[in-house]
């Protein structure tokens, strides 16, 4: 049996550089125009890893925090994607968050870097 799915919505937060986006389609089609630089393979990208864990050039292992002026990742804040889908008129939304797990060890004051989760 064939599903109807269409994106009503896609939200962005601190997501490869875009502090907050949201982009409404309605479950209409859509076209996303702009300069270079302006974020359209940002937002493919944001759609691509929410659904398949991949940015738009098939690859796993892509920048997805915001980097600072001096090009270094941004600590301390979390990595959102969220979408609306309507699979046959019904609504479904699907989130992601990349985040930082820091922990402190036994006897230590102080918490160490030790990945990220998804």
């Amino acid at each position: 049996m064939t599903k109807n799915i269409r994106l009503a919505e896609l939200h962005l937060l601190n997501f490869k550089g875009v502090k907050s986006f949201t982009l409404e389609t309605g479950g209409e089609s859509a076209k996303v125009y702009g300069g270079n630089a302006t974020g359209k393979t940002t937002l493919f990208d944001a759609f691509m890893w929410l659904l398949f864990d991949k940015d738009s050039q098939n690859k796993k292992d892509f920048e997805i925090k915001t980097l600072s002026k001096d090009n270094k990742a941004v600590s301390g804040v979390d990595h959102e994607v969220s979408a609306v889908l309507l699979i046959d008129g019904k609504s479904v939304e699907l989130k992601k968050v990349y985040s930082e797990k820091w922990t402190k060890k036994r006897g230590s004051a102080k918490q160490v870097f030790s990945g990220h989760t998804t």
